[in-house]
């Protein structure tokens, strides 16, 4: 998993929501030339973000400073095991240029100490409503002048909560992650988790994002079809080789696969 420190931008590998099934993901950061060129819409770079570890009630979260490349939103994630997970608040529409100390409002309040991850996104569509995740293709996340997604962490204390509760959960999650073994997860548009195994073995895969997904061998010996969020597919290699995979829908999702004799 991806370990990041407060005001420090992600670089994500390629690449959620409220309790009401409508989580948001974030796809692959666009190509320089789609960033920046106003024939393809807004432009979606450079973008970039800063937010301090802070205090408070957990009701609310701010970001110290925006500066977006045209008008935009701050889509703040919850921790998804140390990368952005769901989205649990959204920020009034932002203008172009730099906006400081932007409060953004959670959709429920926070119940004890959390990480969570503001990240810029781009009104594409220019309709001032934020709506990714709910309409296709539409207010994708902007990227850095380097062209890594405009993401930072912060760690929000929140007063009044036990810090057990906290360590509690981070202890429950790596047991959880142990208890997976042969596992590889998607999410946030990249594939994360095993990378070498032993013939006989069989690997499992899911799909946390809320965009589907497929595990699919580029030499054909293994496809999972569409996988939907939550999906799983296994497949058991009962022969050794080094199979390069993508995803059919996200060619820019890679991985390989060792498999031992």
């Amino acid at each position: 998993m991806i370990a990041l420190g407060a005001g420090v931008a992600l670089t994500l590998a390629a690449c959620g929501g409220d309790d009401d099934d409508t989580a948001n993901t974030d796809p692959p950061a666009p190509s320089s030339a789609s960033a920046t060129d106003p024939a393809n819409g807004p432009a979606t770079a450079p973008a970039t973000i800063v937010a301090d570890d802070q205090g408070g009630d957990g009701a609310s979260i701010v970001v110290a400073e925006v500066d977006l490349p045209s008008a935009g939103f701050i889509a703040v994630h919850a921790d998804g095991g140390g990368s952005p997970g769901p989205v649990i608040g959204v920020s009034d529409l932002l203008p172009a240029g730099t906006t400081n100390d932007v409060t953004v409002t959670l959709d429920e309040p926070l119940a004890a100490d959390s990480v969570v991850y503001p990240m810029v996104h781009i009104d594409t569509n220019e309709n001032g409503v934020y709506e990714f995740g709910t309409v296709t293709g539409v207010d994708g996340p902007g990227v850095t002048a380097e062209g890594d997604v405009a993401v930072v962490s912060a760690t929000i204390g929140v007063a009044g909560s036990d810090p057990a509760d906290s360590v509690s959960d981070t202890n429950e999650s790596a047991t959880e992650s142990e208890a997976e073994g042969d596992t590889i997860t998607i999410s946030n548009f990249s594939f994360d988790g095993v990378q070498e195994v032993a013939v006989g073995t069989t690997v499992v895969v899911v799909n946390t994002d809320a965009a589907p997904h497929t595990w699919t061998a580029e030499d054909g010996t293994f496809d999972s079809g569409e996988l939907g969020e939550g999906d799983t597919f296994e497949f058991t290699f009962t022969e050794p080789g080094e199979f390069a995979y993508s995803c059919n829908f996200h060619p820019s999702m890679t991985g390989t696969i060792v498999v031992t004799g």
